[in-house]
């Protein structure tokens, strides 16, 4: 394993998840999100608690991403990896916010979607930077 492509593949990831959340949630979709959560009380978590765990996650995806690649087109593998960690982060994420009283059909699309292209674009960006691993 190529620890500084691994290291740095983590970091994009990181990235991608950490701004691409703040851009899709408080900015693109702002306005749909305030109107499908309105009436719901959710106390604000720490900063930190979003650093970690988008750490945690972006460094999961890497790991996974790494142990599963067997070759192949960067740009094909990363997708189709991204895609489903993107399914499966998805059903996680919109499980749990089944807790909440969301009625809206077109939130949990959006988060859904959401989730996919979060993933797919943590997939292509780690496959790029992972290159051809090293038997």
């Amino acid at each position: 394993m190529n620890l500084v492509r691994f290291l740095a593949a983590t970091v994009v990831a990181w990235l991608i998840i950490a701004l691409g959340g703040a851009v899709w949630h408080e900015i693109l979709f702002a306005d749909q999100y305030n109107a499908w959560t309105v009436g719901i009380e959710r106390i604000q978590m720490p900063i930190e608690y979003f650093v970690v765990s988008h750490f945690i996650r972006a460094l999961a995806y890497v790991y996974v991403y790494y142990m599963l690649y067997k070759g192949g087109t960067p740009l094909v593998k990363g997708l189709k990896f991204g895609f489903l960690m993107g399914i499966i982060t998805g059903v996680t994420v919109t499980s749990y916010y089944g807790d909440f009283l969301i009625t809206s059909p077109g939130w949990v699309l959006a988060e859904f979607a959401y989730n996919i292209v979060r993933a797919m674009s943590v997939g292509v960006t780690t496959a790029f930077i992972i290159g051809e691993r090293q038997q």
